[in-house]
């Protein structure tokens, strides 16, 4: 009898352990990192600045994972590293997807809803999934200020067709579940400081040089961030465009 209460008691505690187990694996956040072109130093970068707090999961070419893999384990450990012909069985439900690096060509292609590589065929699921994406800022191609004028406005164009889609762009990942842009309140300016900002991209980081209650004017073709937006909103900042 007494070795079937011991029985009992050790069926108990693993119940018990499986539980806890199971509630802080679904208490994590599936993040998922996608390279969309090569793989560099800013995707170890990015890999070494994420947390256990997330359940990591690395997509990676199927050609390229073998000579990738020791790379990605030994920036991010914690991380799982997965096949792109195994990853189309990944749940994306509550989760938030990363692309470190993004190259410009990858951008006309999500913004046009193309899905021709597998970076932007995942994309396209996030969307049907209705599940975060986030691009860091880091990883975007720059402009060499050499370009013409037009071609300027006509990229700056499929990043905020991008934001319209509720991708969020920036330095740091979002802390909570991404979704579409926070929208802006609009007050009345009469009283209120007027500021113009040229600047191509808005980021939150930016708002730090203004007060509250500040109406920062920017350009048409201006890239707001999702971060920028919801910093503006919680500060008092009004962003408006003109």
């Amino acid at each position: 009898m007494a070795y079937d209460k011991e029985s009992d008691l050790q069926d108990l505690i693993l119940r018990a352990v499986r539980q806890v187990l199971a509630e802080q694996s679904q208490a994590k956040r599936h993040l998922y990192v996608v390279f969309a072109d090569a793989f560099d130093g800013r995707c170890v970068q990015f890999l070494q600045s994420l947390s256990p707090a997330d359940a990591v999961t690395v997509i990676v070419d199927d050609i390229q994972a073998d000579r990738l893999r020791h790379d990605i384990e030994g920036a991010c450990p914690f991380a799982s590293v997965v096949v792109t012909s195994q990853a189309r069985s990944l749940s994306l439900a509550g989760s938030l997807t990363v692309y470190p690096v993004a190259s410009r060509d990858f951008i006309v292609k999500a913004a046009l809803g193309m899905a021709d590589t597998f970076a932007a065929a995942w994309l396209a699921r996030c969307f049907a999934a209705g599940s975060a994406v986030h691009l860091q800022l880091s990883g975007l191609t720059r402009f060499t200020g050499r370009e013409p004028a037009a071609y300027v406005q006509q990229i700056l164009g499929y990043y905020r067709k991008l934001l319209e889609y509720g991708i969020t762009i920036g330095h740091h990942l979002p802390q909570e579940k991404a979704g579409a842009p926070v929208p802006v309140a609009v007050t009345e300016t009469a009283s209120l400081p007027v500021v113009t900002c040229q600047d191509k991209v808005l980021t939150a980081a930016d708002l730090s040089a203004y007060d509250k209650g500040t109406v920062l004017l920017v350009g048409a073709h201006t890239i707001v961030t999702s971060f920028a937006r919801e910093a503006a909103l919680s500060r008092g900042i009004e962003i408006r465009r003109t």
